[in-house]
């Protein structure tokens, strides 16, 4: 999609045609507003639109200017006549690009003032990607808007491969804050300096349309919210959750999800743990509903649940716990198809607990022994370290090298020790723990250790 008039008086489809020295074969008044290559209904209103290249669905739309087309077409010559929008040829020597940057040029020459008065008129009606083409047109530079897990939701003219995700410029780019996510804009630094005011406009335009999402969502998912608590409950029948968009045998998962940790008993502590909750609640609902599958959310106590349809479990669980602030958690179920919602949550839980700050856990990926050990309370887990580990933190360490590498010679060089420095300290650990050599002096150390971490995640 490329070009757009901003003029009050926009240009008529033959008048552009007469300023590029194209005849027009069916003469047309409507005003041109921007350019297309391919046929879509991207505004509702008459004469918005000037469709290039058209295809079959294009004859159901009636929001068209007219047409450039570089050789004849009876049939398309004949529609436009019929429901009076025009038609012109360009020579077929020319090409494409150069022919869409002439029109962007006469249409932008309005004079300055006029220019941007339509133009910012304009951007207030445009849908996110036509506005991102729009604001290529205008001021030549590449553009993208990028989501906080890294997802590229929009974007116009050539973009490199990675994107910053948060607010910042450097060497031939500069992002803005734009609601969720940032407007990224890509040239060399005099374009950039021109155009910083528009792209601040248009970013903030950006956040004011994420925060009337926002606030939509959240009617939407206050109504789910209690739904979702009666569910894990068992006081709710899983049938409601139809009336959500939840499909009848579509898989689903239930997820936890915790934010950083914030240190503290005092009231401020608490209000910044309730703030984190919130905010950890709205970045999952846009992350969610960006997804576009049904989705229920709420929170209990410090922790944000998050239950969807999946398409794929792992990807979603990842992607999700990118948009969240680093350092949070997320634990979730195995995949379930049926109204398990309690199971689910018990599931979810568990793998919250075994999951350390920054990772997303599924229940189907812990290993036995950490699902044996989070079946426990945090006292009994700590009296089991305290009763099977009483060693120092050199010790530990080494203990834990030694477990992981295998053979001492690995272990030492791991701990950047003499071999026989290891089998000395090897021996002081046996004369509390045991022979290193019984299984079931090893099979101790090893749910000690695992229960230590559990402890700390």
């Amino acid at each position: 999609m490329n070009a757009a008039n901003f003029g009050e008086n926009p240009l008529s489809f033959s008048a552009l045609m007469e300023d590029l020295g194209l005849t027009p074969l069916v003469p047309s008044e409507r005003p041109v507003l921007y350019l297309l290559p391919e046929p879509r209904p991207l505004m509702a209103q008459e004469g918005a639109l000037l469709l290039f290249r058209p295809e079959g669905s294009l004859y159901r739309h009636r929001t068209a200017s007219g047409f450039l087309l570089p050789e004849p077409d009876a049939e398309l010559q004949a529609f436009a006549e019929r429901e009076g929008m025009g038609l012109a040829l360009y020579p077929p020597w020319l090409k494409r690009e150069e022919l869409e940057r002439a029109i962007s040029l006469r249409l932008f020459a309005l004079g300055p003032g006029l220019a941007l008065a339509g133009l910012l008129d304009l951007l207030l009606k445009l849908p996110e990607r036509p506005l991102l083409e729009v604001l290529h047109q205008a001021t030549g530079l590449s553009l993208a808007r990028v989501a906080p897990w890294g997802e590229v939701l929009g974007f116009a003219g050539p973009v490199p491969p990675e994107h910053p995700r948060a607010p910042g410029e450097g060497r031939g780019f500069v992002a803005l804050e734009a609601g969720e996510g940032v407007l990224v804009a890509y040239g060399e630094e005099a374009p950039l300096r021109r155009a910083r005011g528009l792209l601040e406009v248009a970013a903030r335009l950006l956040r004011v349309r994420a925060l009337e999402r926002s606030l939509e969502r959240m009617r939407e998912e206050s109504l789910g919210e209690a739904l979702l608590l009666a569910l894990v409950l068992g006081e709710a029948e899983p049938e409601r959750l139809f009336a959500f968009g939840f499909t009848e045998g579509v898989e689903w998962v239930l997820g936890l999800l915790e934010p950083p940790s914030v240190p503290g008993r005092h009231r401020l502590a608490e209000e910044r743990r309730r703030e984190a909750t919130l905010e950890l609640r709205r970045l999952a609902g846009a992350y969610l509903d960006r997804l576009g599958v049904p989705y229920l959310l709420g929170v209990r106590g410090n922790r944000v649940l998050a239950m969807w349809q999946v398409h794929s479990p792992k990807k979603e669980a990842e992607s999700l716990l990118k948009a969240l602030p680093p350092g949070s958690r997320l634990g979730y179920s195995a995949v379930h198809a049926g109204g398990e919602v309690a199971e689910a949550y018990r599931e979810a839980l568990i793998a919250l607990k075994a999951a350390r700050p920054g990772e997303a856990l599924s229940f189907t990926g812990l290993d036995p022994v950490a699902f044996v050990l989070l079946q426990q309370s945090p006292e009994d887990l700590k009296a089991l370290v305290e009763r099977y580990l009483p060693l120092p933190p050199k010790l530990l360490k080494t203990l834990e090298a030694y477990l992981e590498a295998g053979s001492l010679e690995e272990a030492a060089r791991r701990l950047h020790i003499h071999p026989n420095t290891l089998r000395y300290r090897l021996k002081r650990m046996e004369k509390v723990l045991g022979p290193l050599s019984r299984p079931e002096t090893l099979a101790r150390a090893h749910l000690a250790l695992r229960a230590r971490d559990l402890l700390v995640g």
